[in-house]
């Protein structure tokens, strides 16, 4: 029996000994796991690019304010929360901390001839001009043969760091150019930043009011390229010019939508109440310019020609509020002055206040327009403008990763602060193409070498070419110099 119990005893001690030693094994292995580095599983499909901690502008309807952005190549693939973005973070991801400044959309300037009418400036510094104010999008609208041609040899040497849409003249003054636009298709994409927009007729001659058409020759011409498929924008200014083109259009519709071709109406500088009915009904978009009509203009517009007519003039709000689609745009560089900036586009469309100090006339003041109203102009609904509404223009997952960074929020800032917002950052297609922080990210862009010059600002005080460390050649803005650094060019000869 001693023996049976000594045996018992030994066994117990030898377990109890077996248990110390697990957990003293145990506890050594938690504390040596709880020192090492923590890494978190690996993401699946990471991000290329996320911006986080931001007011990031969606220009959507619902869900229009977010917090963060990622990008995948060319494209955004996620908008929402902090959390919900920074989830795609992977090892490779080059991320931003906004630190709570404005992300939205990049810009898209409806109307313009930056390109075509530069005078002696060069394309690449009329793109790199149009990069640093936020412009990510261009429509040309007066691309004959010869430009187009000068733009699909810039696309071709990877100098077109910007969207083009070009519109083909079928006129200009009482020349007719005939059907050449016909060698090309509708829409017609050469690359993601070259595309056939439209057609362009010139239906006036400004506000002289003199006609270009008859009534049977313009139906003719409309009834042409729209059977073709084109969308066609007309420059009109005066109210009679607005009646040729709007009967045209409706001629050619044939009580048809106007939602698959978009037809435009350039400039509508005098517009009448039963005009603004008729273009909500036949759905015409109304495509007029931010930068015109504010106060610089009031001694040109008041004269003699327009005093009994003042009252139809640049009715901004009240297209807005009649319910016609409109887009925004510049007319660069045409104006008085000329304005490049889109920033500068918003506050004088919001203030009718031009750079002179000259107070707005009454008639100006009753067709302001809100800040959120501006904004959309040069976002979503100008790519509603070049039917493209459904890959750019807004901040949704899956469209086009064109965006702008900004240095404060155009909603919140006080509308007389406009001129101190900075853009910051311009990506096109998940690309950086403007770097006035962030330049890490223009240098990662452009590493590969498929376009060797973006456009940072602000690193010397003499306008320069440099090369950083990797060989890259970046074009310096100075410092001290206007953020619109694009001197304004002297008057081409093509207008509207």
């Amino acid at each position: 029996m001693k023996d049976d119990e000594g045996i018992r005893g030994l066994t117990r001690r030898r377990w109890l000994l077996s248990i110390l030693v697990t957990a003293i094994v145990v506890l050594s292995l938690v504390t040596i796991f709880a020192f090492l580095p923590r890494t978190s599983p690996p993401v699946n499909n990471p991000a290329d690019l996320i911006l986080f901690n931001g007011t990031v502008l969606t220009m959507e309807p619902e869900d229009s304010e977010k917090e963060a952005v990622a990008v995948t190549g060319s494209h955004i693939v996620a908008v929402g929360t902090d959390a919900q973005v920074l989830a795609l973070r992977g090892d490779s991801t080059s991320t931003i901390d906004l630190g709570g400044r404005t992300l939205l959309p990049g810009f898209i300037d409806s109307h313009g001839h930056r390109i075509g009418d530069r005078d002696e400036l060069t394309s690449q510094a009329v793109i790199q001009g149009a990069l640093a104010e936020g412009w990510t999008s261009l429509s040309e609208l007066f691309v004959d043969q010869g430009r187009l041609d000068d733009l699909r040899t810039l696309d071709e040497a990877g100098d077109l760091r910007i969207r083009v849409n070009a519109y083909l003249p079928l006129s200009w003054q009482l020349e007719r150019f005939g059907t050449w636009y016909q060698a090309y298709e509708p829409g017609q994409e050469f690359s993601p930043n070259l595309r056939i927009g439209g057609v362009k007729i010139f239906v006036d001659s400004w506000l002289w009011g003199e006609l270009l058409f008859s009534q049977s020759e313009l139906n003719e011409l409309v009834a042409e390229a729209h059977e073709a498929g084109y969308q066609i924008a007309s420059h009109t200014t005066v109210d009679e010019s607005l009646d040729l083109i709007l009967n045209a259009y409706e001629n050619a519709l044939q009580g048809a939508s106007n939602e698959l071709y978009r037809h435009r109406a350039e400039h509508v500088v005098m517009v009448r109440d039963d005009q603004l009915e008729r273009m909500r009904e036949l759905g015409i978009v109304a495509s007029f310019q931010l930068t015109w009509f504010h106060s610089n203009w009031a001694e040109a517009v008041e004269t003699e020609l327009l005093t009994e007519d003042v009252g139809k003039v640049a009715r901004w709000h009240d297209l807005l509020e009649a319910g016609v689609h409109a887009i925004g745009g510049t007319d660069f560089p045409y104006g008085i002055p000329a304005t490049s900036s889109a920033l500068e586009a918003i506050h004088q469309a919001v203030t009718r206040m031009g750079d002179q100090g000259i107070p707005p006339p009454s008639w100006m003041l009753d067709q302001r327009i809100r800040v959120e109203q501006a904004l959309r102009l040069l976002t979503i609904d100008a790519a509603y403008g070049t039917a493209q509404e459904k890959v750019k223009g807004s901040l949704v997952e899956g469209k086009l990763a064109d965006l702008v960074v900004l240095s404060e929020n155009p909603l919140t800032i006080p509308v007389e602060q406009f001129p101190d917002i900075d853009v910051l950052l311009t990506v096109i297609g998940g690309t950086a193409e403007h770097c006035l922080e962030y330049i890490f990210l223009c240098e990662e862009s452009h590493a590969a070498g498929s376009v060797d010059k973006v456009t940072v600002k602000g690193m010397e005080s003499n306008a320069s070419l440099a090369s950083d460390s990797s060989g890259i050649e970046l074009t310096v803005l100075p410092a001290a110099e206007s953020r619109y650094a694009v001197p304004e060019p002297a008057r081409p000869a093509i207008m509207g």
